[in-house]
């Protein structure tokens, strides 16, 4: 008998991933290249504003770790491109997770599997306007 398997969802969009961990955001980006995405990499909250500054016009969705100042770096984002969707990378506690859950942004908990990040950067990507959480959004 074979195996119920879900399909993880594709796209064709570019991502920045933001992430202090090199082993989580290594993971991410493969996952989402094998999904047909485009990733930019950011080891670090200068690398992502530098890198956001060439590329603003091209990345449709920012994930990032929620630890540290990942909500300002959303905001700080906000100054190049309003639009741009955020997707935080939260661990299951710290007071980040949970200001990210109370506020109601969206959010994928670590750790995660491929169908996990292909199905939420799918849903955060295809919802719309008011519904999610833009780099423009207060924080």
């Amino acid at each position: 008998m074979p195996l119920n398997q879900t399909v993880a969802p594709h796209g064709s969009e570019t991502i920045l991933i933001v992430d202090i961990d090199p082993e989580a955001r290594k993971l991410a980006a493969f996952m989402l290249a094998k999904q047909g995405y485009t990733i930019l990499e950011a080891r670090n909250r200068a690398d992502a504003v530098a890198l956001f500054e060439q590329r603003a016009a091209d990345v449709h969705l920012v994930l990032l770790d929620a630890r540290g100042r990942g909500c300002d770096l959303a905001q700080k984002l906000e100054q190049s491109r309003p639009d741009v969707r955020v997707l935080f990378l939260c661990a299951e506690s710290g007071l980040a997770s949970r200001m990210i859950v109370e506020r109601k942004l969206p959010f994928l908990k670590k750790p995660f599997t491929m169908y996990d990040i292909a199905s939420k950067v799918r849903e955060v990507l295809d919802a719309r306007r008011d519904k999610v959480m833009t780099a423009g959004s207060s924080i």
